[in-house]
Protein backbone atom coordinates (compact mmCIF):
# COMPACT_ATOMS: atom_id res chain seq x y z
CA UNK A 1 0.00 0.00 0.00
CA UNK A 2 1.91 3.00 -1.09
CA UNK A 3 1.43 6.54 0.72
CA UNK A 4 -1.36 7.03 3.55
CA UNK A 5 -4.11 7.38 1.65
CA UNK A 6 -3.88 3.64 0.95
CA UNK A 7 -2.82 2.93 4.01
CA UNK A 8 -5.13 4.85 6.64
CA UNK A 9 -8.86 3.58 5.13
CA UNK A 10 -7.10 -0.19 5.02
CA UNK A 11 -6.11 -0.11 8.48
CA UNK A 12 -9.02 1.51 10.64
CA UNK A 13 -11.17 -1.22 8.75
CA UNK A 14 -9.27 -4.15 10.00
CA UNK A 15 -8.88 -2.43 13.38
CA UNK A 16 -12.53 -2.04 13.74
CA UNK A 17 -13.18 -5.03 12.70
CA UNK A 18 -11.30 -6.34 15.01
CA UNK A 19 -13.16 -9.40 17.56
CA UNK A 20 -10.61 -10.79 19.63
CA UNK A 21 -6.87 -9.61 19.22
CA UNK A 22 -5.10 -6.35 17.92
CA UNK A 23 -1.29 -6.04 18.40
CA UNK A 24 0.18 -2.93 17.46
CA UNK A 25 3.96 -2.27 17.41
CA UNK A 26 5.52 1.37 16.43
CA UNK A 27 8.77 2.69 16.76
CA UNK A 28 6.92 5.85 16.70
CA UNK A 29 2.83 6.57 17.61
CA UNK A 30 2.41 10.79 17.72
CA UNK A 31 -0.38 12.33 19.35
CA UNK A 32 -1.64 14.31 16.51
CA UNK A 33 -5.03 14.12 14.81
CA UNK A 34 -4.20 10.55 12.86
CA UNK A 35 -2.97 9.37 16.26
CA UNK A 36 -5.07 10.44 18.29
CA UNK A 37 -7.77 8.53 15.83
CA UNK A 38 -6.21 5.64 15.74
CA UNK A 39 -5.84 5.47 19.94
CA UNK A 40 -9.61 6.05 19.82
CA UNK A 41 -10.47 2.97 17.80
CA UNK A 42 -7.88 0.91 20.05
CA UNK A 43 -9.85 1.83 23.34
CA UNK A 44 -13.23 1.22 21.67
CA UNK A 45 -12.37 -2.44 20.55
CA UNK A 46 -10.89 -2.62 24.14
CA UNK A 47 -14.06 -1.25 25.97
CA UNK A 48 -15.76 -4.19 23.40
CA UNK A 49 -13.53 -7.13 24.80
CA UNK A 50 -10.98 -7.61 22.38
CA UNK A 51 -7.21 -8.01 23.99
CA UNK A 52 -5.36 -4.82 22.14
CA UNK A 53 -1.57 -5.00 22.77
CA UNK A 54 0.36 -1.77 22.21
CA UNK A 55 4.14 -1.65 21.82
CA UNK A 56 6.04 2.26 21.22
CA UNK A 57 8.76 4.16 21.93
CA UNK A 58 7.30 7.20 24.33
CA UNK A 59 11.09 8.65 24.57
CA UNK A 60 11.84 8.63 21.02
CA UNK A 61 8.19 9.59 20.19
CA UNK A 62 8.94 12.93 22.49
CA UNK A 63 12.10 13.55 20.53
CA UNK A 64 10.65 13.01 16.99
CA UNK A 65 12.76 10.63 16.83
CA UNK A 66 16.88 10.22 17.36
CA UNK A 67 16.99 13.14 14.63
CA UNK A 68 13.75 14.89 13.33
CA UNK A 69 10.28 14.07 11.76
CA UNK A 70 9.72 17.72 11.64
CA UNK A 71 6.26 16.56 13.47
CA UNK A 72 6.43 19.77 15.73
CA UNK A 73 6.79 22.42 13.54
CA UNK A 74 4.38 20.27 11.15
CA UNK A 75 1.34 20.60 14.10
CA UNK A 76 2.60 24.39 14.72
CA UNK A 77 0.98 24.31 11.01
CA UNK A 78 -1.90 22.98 12.14
CA UNK A 79 -4.33 26.35 13.74
CA UNK A 80 -5.93 22.92 15.91
CA UNK A 81 -3.84 21.95 17.59
CA UNK A 82 -2.51 23.70 20.63
CA UNK A 83 -0.58 20.95 22.30
CA UNK A 84 2.70 19.00 22.20
CA UNK A 85 2.17 16.32 19.79
CA UNK A 86 5.32 14.64 20.83
CA UNK A 87 4.10 13.95 24.17
CA UNK A 88 2.62 11.08 24.27
CA UNK A 89 1.77 10.65 27.97
CA UNK A 90 -1.56 11.67 27.49
CA UNK A 91 -2.19 8.97 24.44
CA UNK A 92 -0.71 6.53 26.54
CA UNK A 93 -2.82 7.45 29.91
CA UNK A 94 -5.90 7.59 27.97
CA UNK A 95 -5.46 4.00 26.02
CA UNK A 96 -4.35 2.18 29.62
CA UNK A 97 -8.00 3.79 30.84
CA UNK A 98 -9.87 2.34 28.47
CA UNK A 99 -8.02 -1.29 28.88
CA UNK A 100 -5.60 -1.34 26.13
CA UNK A 101 -2.22 -2.65 27.48
CA UNK A 102 0.56 -0.26 26.64
CA UNK A 103 4.42 -0.93 26.93
CA UNK A 104 7.80 1.27 26.22
CA UNK A 105 10.16 0.20 24.24
CA UNK A 106 12.81 2.51 25.45
CA UNK A 107 13.56 -0.28 28.03
CA UNK A 108 16.85 -0.68 30.58
CA UNK A 109 17.92 -3.61 28.61
CA UNK A 110 20.60 -4.52 31.90
CA UNK A 111 17.14 -5.45 34.17
CA UNK A 112 16.96 -9.14 34.04
CA UNK A 113 13.93 -10.42 32.12
CA UNK A 114 12.37 -13.10 34.05
CA UNK A 115 10.67 -15.51 31.56
CA UNK A 116 9.78 -19.04 31.64
CA UNK A 117 10.40 -19.67 28.32
CA UNK A 118 13.66 -21.10 28.01
CA UNK A 119 14.00 -19.64 23.79
CA UNK A 120 13.39 -16.38 25.25
CA UNK A 121 15.91 -15.69 28.09
CA UNK A 122 18.23 -16.92 26.26
CA UNK A 123 17.76 -14.36 23.44
CA UNK A 124 17.69 -11.52 26.49
CA UNK A 125 20.43 -12.51 27.87
CA UNK A 126 22.62 -12.76 24.47
CA UNK A 127 20.69 -8.75 24.43
CA UNK A 128 21.65 -8.35 27.82
CA UNK A 129 25.75 -9.01 26.88
CA UNK A 130 25.36 -7.14 23.75
CA UNK A 131 24.30 -3.62 24.54
CA UNK A 132 26.34 -1.06 26.44
CA UNK A 133 24.56 1.68 26.12
CA UNK A 134 20.48 1.32 26.19
CA UNK A 135 19.90 4.66 24.10
CA UNK A 136 22.14 3.85 21.08
CA UNK A 137 19.21 0.70 20.35
CA UNK A 138 15.73 0.97 19.43
CA UNK A 139 13.07 -1.06 18.09
CA UNK A 140 12.36 0.37 14.92
CA UNK A 141 10.08 -1.90 13.56
CA UNK A 142 6.18 -1.12 12.98
CA UNK A 143 3.81 -4.07 12.63
CA UNK A 144 -0.13 -4.58 12.90
CA UNK A 145 -1.55 -7.76 13.62
CA UNK A 146 -5.53 -8.19 14.21
CA UNK A 147 -7.33 -11.32 15.14
CA UNK A 148 -4.03 -13.50 13.66
CA UNK A 149 -5.70 -13.05 10.71
CA UNK A 150 -4.39 -9.94 9.08
CA UNK A 151 -0.86 -7.72 9.73
CA UNK A 152 0.95 -5.54 8.15
CA UNK A 153 4.45 -4.51 7.82
CA UNK A 154 6.38 -1.57 6.59
CA UNK A 155 8.10 1.80 6.60
CA UNK A 156 5.22 4.09 8.04
CA UNK A 157 4.65 5.10 11.60
CA UNK A 158 1.23 6.30 13.35
CA UNK A 159 1.23 10.16 12.62
CA UNK A 160 0.23 12.82 9.96
CA UNK A 161 3.38 12.29 7.91
CA UNK A 162 2.75 8.94 7.14
CA UNK A 163 -1.01 8.21 7.02
CA UNK A 164 -3.89 10.73 5.71
CA UNK A 165 -6.68 10.74 3.60
CA UNK A 166 -6.29 13.16 0.63
CA UNK A 167 -3.39 12.01 -1.37
CA UNK A 168 -0.73 14.62 -1.62
CA UNK A 169 0.17 15.72 -5.29
CA UNK A 170 4.08 14.35 -6.37
CA UNK A 171 4.47 17.32 -8.39
CA UNK A 172 3.78 20.47 -5.98
CA UNK A 173 6.33 20.82 -2.95
CA UNK A 174 5.40 19.64 0.42
CA UNK A 175 5.27 22.50 2.14
CA UNK A 176 3.65 24.35 -0.78
CA UNK A 177 1.00 22.08 -1.33
CA UNK A 178 0.57 22.44 3.09
CA UNK A 179 0.07 25.82 2.62
CA UNK A 180 -2.62 25.68 -0.09
CA UNK A 181 -4.71 22.86 2.28
CA UNK A 182 -4.65 25.32 5.24
CA UNK A 183 -5.47 28.24 3.14
CA UNK A 184 -8.47 26.18 1.85
CA UNK A 185 -9.37 25.07 5.53
CA UNK A 186 -8.79 21.41 5.03
CA UNK A 187 -8.33 18.87 7.75
CA UNK A 188 -5.38 17.83 6.49
CA UNK A 189 -3.13 21.18 6.53
CA UNK A 190 0.19 19.10 6.60
CA UNK A 191 3.07 18.54 4.36
CA UNK A 192 3.39 14.33 3.61
CA UNK A 193 5.54 11.77 3.04
CA UNK A 194 5.93 9.26 0.32
CA UNK A 195 5.50 5.77 2.38
CA UNK A 196 4.41 2.54 2.29
CA UNK A 197 2.65 -0.71 4.30
CA UNK A 198 2.51 -4.03 3.14
CA UNK A 199 -0.44 -5.92 3.75
CA UNK A 200 -1.01 -9.50 4.53
CA UNK A 201 -3.11 -12.67 5.30
CA UNK A 202 -2.48 -16.09 5.63
CA UNK A 203 0.19 -18.34 7.26
CA UNK A 204 3.13 -15.45 6.87
CA UNK A 205 0.56 -13.71 9.86
CA UNK A 206 1.17 -16.04 12.88
CA UNK A 207 5.02 -15.69 11.88
CA UNK A 208 4.55 -11.86 12.43
CA UNK A 209 2.65 -12.49 15.25
CA UNK A 210 4.92 -14.75 16.95
CA UNK A 211 7.87 -11.93 16.30
CA UNK A 212 5.25 -9.41 18.17
CA UNK A 213 5.23 -11.69 21.02
CA UNK A 214 8.69 -12.11 21.72
CA UNK A 215 9.42 -8.57 21.70
CA UNK A 216 6.19 -7.89 24.26
CA UNK A 217 7.26 -10.53 26.95
CA UNK A 218 10.95 -9.22 26.75
CA UNK A 219 9.90 -5.60 27.08
CA UNK A 220 7.81 -6.42 30.31
CA UNK A 221 4.51 -7.49 29.12
CA UNK A 222 2.69 -10.83 30.08
CA UNK A 223 2.93 -13.85 28.70
CA UNK A 224 -0.33 -14.78 26.58
CA UNK A 225 -1.27 -17.33 24.03
CA UNK A 226 -2.28 -15.29 20.62
CA UNK A 227 -5.35 -15.84 19.21
CA UNK A 228 -5.58 -18.38 16.39
CA UNK A 229 -8.48 -18.30 13.88
CA UNK A 230 -10.95 -20.76 13.51
CA UNK A 231 -10.16 -23.24 10.54
CA UNK A 232 -6.87 -21.53 10.25
CA UNK A 233 -5.26 -19.11 7.48
CA UNK A 234 -5.61 -19.47 4.36
CA UNK A 235 -2.84 -18.90 1.92
CA UNK A 236 -3.18 -14.90 0.19
CA UNK A 237 -2.87 -14.67 -3.81
CA UNK A 238 -0.80 -18.24 -3.80
CA UNK A 239 1.85 -17.03 -1.83
CA UNK A 240 2.61 -19.99 0.01
CA UNK A 241 4.67 -19.79 3.72
CA UNK A 242 8.06 -21.29 1.84
CA UNK A 243 7.73 -18.51 -0.58
CA UNK A 244 7.77 -16.11 2.42
CA UNK A 245 10.76 -15.24 4.69
CA UNK A 246 10.86 -12.85 7.77
CA UNK A 247 14.22 -11.76 9.17
CA UNK A 248 15.10 -10.10 11.72
CA UNK A 249 18.21 -8.31 12.84
CA UNK A 250 18.36 -7.58 17.16
CA UNK A 251 21.79 -7.24 19.30
CA UNK A 252 23.04 -10.52 19.70
CA UNK A 253 25.32 -12.82 19.17
CA UNK A 254 24.34 -13.87 15.53
CA UNK A 255 25.31 -11.69 12.19
CA UNK A 256 22.61 -9.46 11.35
CA UNK A 257 20.14 -11.67 9.26
CA UNK A 258 19.13 -8.38 7.06
CA UNK A 259 22.31 -7.25 6.15
CA UNK A 260 23.11 -10.86 4.93
CA UNK A 261 20.25 -11.23 2.88
CA UNK A 262 20.55 -7.55 1.30
CA UNK A 263 24.05 -9.20 0.30
CA UNK A 264 23.08 -12.59 -1.08
CA UNK A 265 20.17 -11.16 -2.90
CA UNK A 266 22.83 -8.59 -4.67
CA UNK A 267 25.59 -11.06 -5.24
CA UNK A 268 22.83 -13.48 -6.55
CA UNK A 269 20.85 -11.24 -9.27
CA UNK A 270 21.38 -11.57 -12.51
CA UNK A 271 19.02 -9.20 -14.62
CA UNK A 272 17.75 -5.80 -11.94
CA UNK A 273 17.73 -4.28 -8.77
CA UNK A 274 15.70 -1.73 -7.55
CA UNK A 275 16.15 -0.41 -3.99
CA UNK A 276 13.85 2.38 -2.51
CA UNK A 277 15.01 3.59 0.63
CA UNK A 278 15.88 6.89 2.60
CA UNK A 279 19.14 5.92 4.27
CA UNK A 280 21.17 3.87 1.40
CA UNK A 281 25.06 4.30 2.78
CA UNK A 282 26.06 1.13 4.66
CA UNK A 283 29.59 0.09 3.23
CA UNK A 284 28.61 -3.66 2.53
CA UNK A 285 25.67 -2.78 0.53
CA UNK A 286 26.95 -0.04 -1.34
CA UNK A 287 30.30 -1.58 -1.87
CA UNK A 288 27.95 -5.03 -2.81
CA UNK A 289 26.19 -2.73 -5.64
CA UNK A 290 29.06 -1.81 -7.07
CA UNK A 291 31.56 -4.94 -7.22
CA UNK A 292 27.92 -6.41 -8.78
CA UNK A 293 27.50 -3.97 -11.68
CA UNK A 294 31.35 -4.12 -12.68
CA UNK A 295 31.12 -7.81 -12.53
CA UNK A 296 27.75 -7.82 -14.58
CA UNK A 297 27.53 -4.72 -16.55
CA UNK A 298 24.60 -6.47 -18.48
CA UNK A 299 22.52 -6.35 -14.33
CA UNK A 300 20.14 -2.81 -14.35
CA UNK A 301 21.01 -1.73 -10.96
CA UNK A 302 18.48 1.32 -9.82
CA UNK A 303 18.48 3.08 -7.11
CA UNK A 304 16.35 5.92 -6.03
CA UNK A 305 16.88 8.23 -2.81
CA UNK A 306 15.32 11.07 -0.81
CA UNK A 307 16.33 14.73 -2.33
CA UNK A 308 18.16 17.09 0.60
CA UNK A 309 15.88 19.65 0.51
CA UNK A 310 13.16 16.83 1.77
CA UNK A 311 15.27 14.85 3.94
CA UNK A 312 14.65 14.71 7.42
CA UNK A 313 18.14 14.15 8.10
CA UNK A 314 21.01 16.41 6.97
CA UNK A 315 23.52 13.72 8.42
CA UNK A 316 22.30 10.55 6.30
CA UNK A 317 21.79 12.70 2.90
CA UNK A 318 25.56 13.60 3.23
CA UNK A 319 26.20 10.29 3.75
CA UNK A 320 24.11 8.52 1.13
CA UNK A 321 25.52 11.32 -1.14
CA UNK A 322 29.12 10.52 -1.10
CA UNK A 323 29.04 7.12 -2.11
CA UNK A 324 27.39 8.68 -5.76
CA UNK A 325 30.59 8.67 -7.64
CA UNK A 326 31.39 5.38 -7.18
CA UNK A 327 27.88 4.11 -8.34
CA UNK A 328 27.73 6.75 -11.10
CA UNK A 329 31.05 5.37 -12.39
CA UNK A 330 30.26 2.01 -12.55
CA UNK A 331 26.28 2.47 -13.96
CA UNK A 332 24.52 2.71 -11.50
CA UNK A 333 21.35 4.78 -12.03
CA UNK A 334 20.99 6.97 -9.18
CA UNK A 335 17.92 9.08 -9.07
CA UNK A 336 16.43 11.64 -5.97
CA UNK A 337 12.72 11.77 -5.35
CA UNK A 338 11.64 15.26 -5.45
CA UNK A 339 9.18 17.68 -3.92
CA UNK A 340 8.17 15.11 -0.88
CA UNK A 341 10.65 13.10 1.56
CA UNK A 342 10.57 9.40 0.36
CA UNK A 343 10.82 6.81 3.58
CA UNK A 344 9.89 3.86 1.73
CA UNK A 345 12.11 0.98 2.23
CA UNK A 346 11.35 -1.19 -0.79
CA UNK A 347 13.33 -3.33 -2.50
CA UNK A 348 13.09 -6.03 -5.58
CA UNK A 349 15.35 -8.20 -7.51
CA UNK A 350 14.94 -9.90 -10.72
CA UNK A 351 11.56 -9.07 -11.05
CA UNK A 352 10.69 -11.78 -8.66
CA UNK A 353 11.77 -11.48 -5.03
CA UNK A 354 10.81 -8.38 -2.95
CA UNK A 355 11.73 -7.02 0.09
CA UNK A 356 8.83 -5.82 2.58
CA UNK A 357 9.90 -3.83 6.04
CA UNK A 358 10.93 -1.03 8.24
CA UNK A 359 14.83 -1.57 7.35
CA UNK A 360 17.05 1.41 6.73
CA UNK A 361 20.08 0.63 4.69
CA UNK A 362 22.55 2.54 7.11
CA UNK A 363 24.36 1.11 10.17
CA UNK A 364 22.07 1.62 12.62
CA UNK A 365 19.84 -0.97 10.69
CA UNK A 366 22.38 -3.58 9.25
CA UNK A 367 25.43 -3.81 11.94
CA UNK A 368 25.10 -6.67 14.55
CA UNK A 369 24.40 -4.87 17.94
CA UNK A 370 21.99 -2.10 16.81
CA UNK A 371 18.27 -1.28 16.63
CA UNK A 372 15.53 -4.26 16.75
CA UNK A 373 14.54 -4.76 12.71
CA UNK A 374 12.37 -7.06 10.87
CA UNK A 375 11.58 -7.20 7.05
CA UNK A 376 9.87 -10.08 4.82
CA UNK A 377 11.19 -11.48 1.73
CA UNK A 378 8.59 -12.72 -0.57
CA UNK A 379 9.49 -15.42 -3.82
CA UNK A 380 6.43 -13.95 -6.08
CA UNK A 381 6.99 -12.58 -9.88
CA UNK A 382 3.60 -11.06 -9.58
CA UNK A 383 3.73 -9.22 -5.97
CA UNK A 384 7.76 -8.12 -7.48
CA UNK A 385 5.89 -6.63 -10.89
CA UNK A 386 3.56 -5.16 -8.62
CA UNK A 387 6.01 -3.01 -6.79
CA UNK A 388 7.93 -2.19 -9.60
CA UNK A 389 5.07 -0.75 -11.39
CA UNK A 390 3.39 0.75 -9.04
CA UNK A 391 6.78 2.62 -6.44
CA UNK A 392 9.85 2.08 -9.33
CA UNK A 393 8.09 3.17 -11.97
CA UNK A 394 5.87 5.54 -10.85
CA UNK A 395 8.91 6.91 -8.55
CA UNK A 396 10.97 7.85 -11.67
CA UNK A 397 8.76 10.20 -13.07
CA UNK A 398 9.11 12.23 -10.37
CA UNK A 399 12.68 12.18 -9.61
CA UNK A 400 15.90 13.50 -10.47
CA UNK A 401 18.46 11.63 -12.09
CA UNK A 402 22.25 12.21 -11.41
CA UNK A 403 25.07 11.87 -13.51
CA UNK A 404 28.82 12.14 -13.51
CA UNK A 405 28.79 15.64 -14.75
CA UNK A 406 26.56 16.79 -12.21
CA UNK A 407 29.70 16.07 -9.77
CA UNK A 408 32.15 17.55 -11.86
CA UNK A 409 32.69 21.48 -11.91
CA UNK A 410 30.19 22.70 -10.07
CA UNK A 411 29.77 24.06 -6.20
CA UNK A 412 27.53 21.08 -5.62
CA UNK A 413 29.56 18.20 -7.34
CA UNK A 414 32.33 19.44 -5.19
CA UNK A 415 29.80 18.69 -2.08
CA UNK A 416 28.57 15.38 -3.02
CA UNK A 417 32.01 14.08 -3.75
CA UNK A 418 33.89 15.85 -0.26
CA UNK A 419 31.05 15.55 2.29
CA UNK A 420 30.87 16.87 5.71
CA UNK A 421 33.74 16.14 7.77
CA UNK A 422 30.80 15.55 10.57
CA UNK A 423 29.37 12.86 8.74
CA UNK A 424 32.51 11.19 7.60
CA UNK A 425 33.20 10.98 11.22
CA UNK A 426 29.69 9.54 12.36
CA UNK A 427 30.16 6.87 9.43
CA UNK A 428 33.37 5.77 10.76
CA UNK A 429 32.12 5.15 13.86
CA UNK A 430 29.15 3.52 12.70
CA UNK A 431 26.56 5.42 14.74
CA UNK A 432 24.38 7.35 11.74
Amino acid sequence: MVNGDHILPSLLDDLRAARHEIHVAMFLFFRDPIGEEIASVLCEKAAQGARVRVLLNIEKTGMGDPFSTGEKEMMKHDPNIDYDPTDVTPLCKRMREAGVEVFDTNIDYDAPVITHDPRLSSLAAQIRGTISIDDLHIDHRKIVVVDGRVAYCGGANIGAQYLFRVPFDPEKDAQVEGDETKAQGSREPWWKWHDSQTRFEGPIVSELNRHFRDRWILDGGSPYEPYSPPGGQSKQRGISLDACRVLTNEPNDRPNEIRELYLQMIDRARGSIFIENPYLYHEAISQALIRAKESRPELEVTLILPAGRWNDNSFAHDAQQHLYEGYLRCGIEVYEYQRHFSHLKMAVFDARWSIHGSTNLNYRSLEDDKDFELVVCIDSAALAGDVLGRVRDVDLKHSRRFTLDDLMGSVEGLRIKTRDPRTLLLLSRRVL
